[in-house]
């Protein structure tokens, strides 16, 4: 089935994030800063879990429609990272000092991809581009959870 002109242009727009994608400087970090504002104007609709699965499978629908197959992740498409974050902050207030810890920890755990980070990268089209950052998350999730518990 082949997209019209709107819908390539909306699908576009939807994983480039309003063309944060194209631009040329750290696209994925500013994406995933605009999602921590939007988690902290609207607490907790963005990190209701519901909300969370169906970004997650509008970005496969969308990286798939738009980036038939492709095997690398393309640094213009910034809509995993805006995943990756929704995945961090769920069920974590959306405090200003949490969204800041969250977001540092999802841009660590993105960057480095520790184990099986770096392996779910590699499944094919947009499972691999989406499942990274998931995982990613998670991890954040996880460590942000465990300070909660420290401090």
């Amino acid at each position: 089935m082949r997209s019209t002109a709107i819908e390539r242009k909306l699908l576009l727009w939807f994983v480039t994030c309003g063309q944060i994608g194209s631009l040329s400087f750290m696209p994925g970090t500013l994406a995933s800063l605009v999602t921590c504002l939007f988690i902290f104007l609207v607490p907790g609709f963005f990190t209701h879990p519901l909300v969370v699965l169906l970004f997650v499978g509008a970005a496969l629908l969308s990286i798939d429609r738009v980036d038939r197959g492709g095997r690398e992740d393309p640094r213009w498409i910034v809509v995993d990272e805006v995943v990756g974050m929704l995945v961090t902050m769920v069920g974590h207030p959306a405090g200003v000092l949490r969204l800041l810890m969250g977001f540092i920890l999802f841009r660590l755990f993105d960057i480095l991809k520790p184990y099986p980070t770096n392996k779910v990268e590699s499944l094919p089209g947009a499972w691999g581009i989406v499942a990274d950052d998931v995982v990613a998350g998670l991890f954040a999730s996880i460590v942000l959870a465990l300070g909660e518990r420290l401090l």
